[in-house]
């Protein structure tokens, strides 16, 4: 099934109509949320070419998708414009941001193959869900299945890629438990850009008549050639990250009027970054200073960047139905956020020794408390549908924030939405926008949150098999935080931008066609992206680089009785410039990028194969300077028992 980055879609219709959304904190009829929600369901991740979550992303409207590696080596993902840091990524309604830094949302303990659905959600949602979904959320849900059953694959590719998934589920009709394992590597399509991956996850669930528990106990594991990722003054970086994290939610039901939901989890996540790789191949630690042949570093560069941030939190949320028409919500969610590290925080009296690494020490430190207190009104009379709330942020750091959200929507028939909303957004400064300070960066602790307030107008609907959907949005932002170079400086510096405004507009059509198997679906989707401030007295790193025009176009069919095809197009347009590895100022240039997959089909196992890049564009630039690959062809064999 084709990837579509759009509201529900119709033969979806009435298998997603009562699902919990992020944005709304209780089960509801989708085609009456009043804002934009974006589905991509179970069957289009299966059918789509994509051998990872970043793959998938990239085709969804409205998503901006950076890689500085392919296959979630290191992937930034924003909305609407906004920076990486701005965006709340979730699994289960969990949230994964890191406070170390936003390049680390995507290190996920999970295979896109366990993805139920992914819940998208542009626009700011503070006044739901907290700091750091300033410009958008995007919820990871998971498959919760019952019997015993799993499935198995391996795969192969260019550029000496290979690995393999696995999944296995045990239980009955109220419960079930899942083991969820993957593999892969690939040797780099340039030097230093080789890659590992490995991602482990216990997930279960118990139901029922009156309570739902699901919990996930999860590892994921990478290792990658980062060359050029953050500098090109020092080309030749590596960078290894290891996470832990487990969570769990309790759904209670006491009555048919009351919901109440405890989510509670725990994260611990270390990254080791080298600004020299070290390694056979590359610099040797000699005598206290890295060597390679004939190269030897400059004596401020002691040894690598360790990191190891801690997340921590507890979140109690109630839903009463008033009447059949209208509800009311209310929450707490407590947030615990610490680092121990080598640069980021303050000096400790008594160092730490990294863990496996003998030379490493974590001599820095620094924690916050993060206590938030939420609620919301639901109602609806006759055609109307209006939603209010206010998020309270009490932050051990930074202070009292208040976050204001409220929407209306209109139902011009039973399939037609008219929809409008306003709400004020936040997020707080990350440890690295705080502390970093080596190779030419310098944060700042004097940087303030950033906030932003927000206005949509839209609609959705549809005629038969047709679904449309046109949403427009403007952006106020606030103390913006960002990364700057000023004219004759040399260090990019952390800094607060007092004012950046940024308007858009989504659009998207798909159409069925279930009579003619050999073409079944046609998606086009087109977002355009601008602001009203054209110079600056500086160069941004991130928050004035953003889509100005994202065009995806996808269709879907069967040939013969086993043949299934997938092709998806997306051509990029992308405002702003950067500095190359000559220090030339250079701007982006614009990107076509096509997919394939061809699957045969059989009863008890698929065949595939599938490419990326199919056009070999060259050079493909997500983030500025840092080259993603041509051409690569992959392919497998997946098998269900």
């Amino acid at each position: 099934m084709l990837i579509l980055g759009d509201v529900v879609q119709a033969q979806r219709l009435d298998s997603l109509r009562q699902v919990e959304v992020i944005g709304t904190r209780e089960e509801t009829d989708l085609q009456n949320v009043p804002r934009q929600v974006i589905i991509i369901d179970r069957e289009m991740i299966e059918e789509s070419a994509s051998q990872s979550l970043t793959e998938i992303l990239e085709y969804a409207v409205g998503v901006d998708v950076r890689q500085r590696g392919p296959m979630d080596a290191q992937t930034d993902v924003s909305m609407r414009g906004g920076t990486f840091d701005q965006t709340l990524i979730l699994i289960d309604g969990i949230r994964y941001n890191d406070p170390q830094t936003g390049h680390h949302q995507m290190n996920l303990p999970i295979s896109h193959h366990q993805i139920e659905r992914i819940e998208i959600l542009p626009g700011g949602v503070s006044s739901v869900l907290g700091a750091g979904a300033m410009t958008g959320a995007i919820n990871i849900v998971t498959k919760k299945e019952s019997g015993i059953h799993g499935s198995g694959e391996t795969y192969f590719g260019q550029n000496n890629m290979f690995g393999g998934r696995f999944w296995q589920q045990w239980g009955a009709k109220n419960y079930g438990l899942a083991l969820n394992a993957q593999y892969m590597q690939h040797d780099g399509y340039m030097e230093n850009t080789d890659f590992r991956n490995t991602s482990v996850n216990l997930t279960g669930y118990h139901k029922g008549k009156k309570h739902l528990l699901q919990g996930m106990v999860g590892m994921v594991q990478r290792d990658f050639g980062a060359q050029n990722f953050y500098t090109f003054a020092f080309p030749t970086q590596f960078e290894a990250i290891r996470g832990y994290s487990a969570q769990f939610t309790f759904k209670y039901y006491p009555d048919n009027s009351t919901k109440i939901r405890i989510q509670g989890y725990a994260r611990q996540h270390y990254d080791r970054f080298e600004l020299y790789r070290e390694g056979p191949d590359y610099y040797q630690y000699r005598n206290g200073l890295f060597i390679r042949d004939k190269d030897t570093v400059p004596n401020w560069y002691m040894d690598h960047n360790y990191h190891r941030s801690r997340t921590a939190g507890l979140e109690i949320n109630a839903v009463r139905e008033l009447t059949k028409n209208h509800s009311f919500s209310a929450g707490i969610d407590y947030r615990y956020e610490g680092i121990h590290s080598s640069l980021l925080g303050e000096f400790m009296d008594e160092p730490i020794p990294v863990p496996g690494h003998p030379r490493g020490t974590y001599h820095r430190f620094a924690n916050r408390h993060n206590l938030a207190l939420y609620s919301e009104y639901r109602g609806t009379i006759q055609r109307f549908t209006f939603r209010a709330g206010a998020l309270g942020n009490l932050n051990s750091d930074f202070g009292f924030h208040f976050m204001p959200g409220a929407a209306l929507s209109f139902k011009l028939h039973s399939d037609h939405l008219l929809f409008t909303g306003v709400n004020r957004s936040f997020r707080l400064p990350t440890y690295t926008d705080l502390y970093y300070n080596i190779g030419g960066a310098q944060g700042s602790e004097e940087l303030l949150p950033e906030e932003s307030d927000q206005v949509e107008l839209g609609y959705r609907g549809g005629i038969g098999s047709n679904r449309f959907s046109a949403v427009s949005f403007y952006r106020r932002g606030f103390n913006l935080i960002d990364w700057v170079r000023f004219p004759g400086e040399s260090t990019v510096m952390a800094t607060n931008i007092n004012q950046f405004d940024i308007y858009g507009l989504e659009l998207s059509f798909d159409k069925q066609l279930s009579k003619f198997p050999e073409l079944k679906r046609l998606h086009l989707s087109y977002s355009y992206q601008e602001s009203p401030h054209e110079n600056f007295p500086f160069v941004s790193v991130y928050a004035l680089d953003f889509l100005r025009h994202k065009l995806n176009a996808g269709i879907m069919g069967k040939l013969g009785k086993v043949l299934i095809y997938n092709a998806r197009l997306t051509y990029q347009d992308r405002r702003g410039d950067f500095t190359n590895a000559d220090g030339l100022q250079q701007a982006y240039p614009d990107v076509w990028l096509a997919s394939l997959r061809l699957t045969a089909r059989f009863s008890a196992f698929d065949v595939y194969t599938e490419g990326s890049n199919l056009f070999n564009q060259n050079p493909i630039y997500d983030r500025g300077g840092i080259v993603l690959p041509g051409l690569w062809i992959r392919g497998g064999v997946s098998v269900k028992w």
